[in-house]
């Protein structure tokens, strides 16, 4: 008996996770971590994870530059492959909570 309830709490569990998963997949930016705002009528959030943010623009570069020759980077392009290659995970290249566009827009707004 102790064994099944372990089981259900575990799948509980797991069902919970998912839906914070599923919640945070639709209404975040998964590149600068903003929130989806509660008005988003216009449609603003999904064009900025549509072309701004777009995840695989970023894993189209990463291996742009993984593939294209050391010695041919520019200076942004060193900067970025010296992040990718640090051992301790260095992401400040990636934006973070903050988008030039949502401000704008949001400035717009107000």
């Amino acid at each position: 008996m102790v064994i099944s309830g372990i089981i259900v709490n575990t799948f509980a569990q797991l069902r919970d996770d998912k839906a914070v998963n599923d919640h945070d997949m639709q209404n975040k930016c998964y590149i600068c971590n903003l929130d989806r705002p509660d008005d988003d009528s216009s449609g603003e959030f999904e064009r900025h994870i549509q072309f701004d943010h777009n995840l695989w623009n970023y894993v189209y570069y990463m291996v742009y530059l993984d593939t294209k020759d050391s010695s041919d980077y520019d200076g942004v392009e060193s900067f970025v492959a010296q992040c990718i290659d640090d051992p301790d995970g260095d992401i400040s290249w990636v934006p973070g909570k903050g988008a030039l566009c949502l401000k704008e827009f949001q400035e717009e707004n107000e």
